[in-house]
């Protein structure tokens, strides 16, 4: 099975504090071994970045913590898709017609990766706004 990542569960999938860690890292452990293929976007490691340094934490992730979780367990564990200018002009299309605004365009970016990619699956914290993104070719479900 093609799985995609959004940035909601790669951040809970190494991050032990977080109340979704144990349901996220087990999905990533699950999708990223044996004859699944894990995917995300290059835009979900720079989300993932900005997430991990922004964190509420007792202890805040540094930098260079968080650039050390990204190339340690997403860069080599996923397949990363890349986004061009044809995919973005696509996301903004489809966030447009559907009259949807503000931090959707997002999400809608994580959606388009995972169709072009042929992913069954995307895994999100965030069903209500991929939900209103209404794909036909791809499973929107949680951990």
């Amino acid at each position: 099975m093609k799985v995609f990542f959004d940035t909601s569960v790669l951040v809970s999938a190494v991050i032990e504090q977080l109340p979704r860690h144990p349901a996220a890292h087990a999905a990533f452990v699950h999708h990223t071994n044996g004859e699944n293929t894990a995917c995300c976007s290059t835009h979900a490691l720079a989300e993932a970045y900005a997430t991990l340094t922004a964190l509420p934490l007792a202890r805040r992730i540094s930098s260079d913590a968080a650039l050390r979780l990204i190339e340690t367990n997403f860069i080599p564990r996923l397949t990363v898709l890349p986004l061009d200018a044809a995919d973005y002009a696509h996301s903004l299309r489809r966030v447009s017609a559907l009259g949807l605004s503000s931090g959707i365009i997002y999400d809608a970016l994580h959606l388009r990766a995972a169709e072009t990619a042929g992913c069954e699956r995307l895994l999100t914290y965030n069903l209500a706004h991929f939900t209103r993104l209404q794909s036909q070719h791809v499973l929107i479900t949680i951990p």
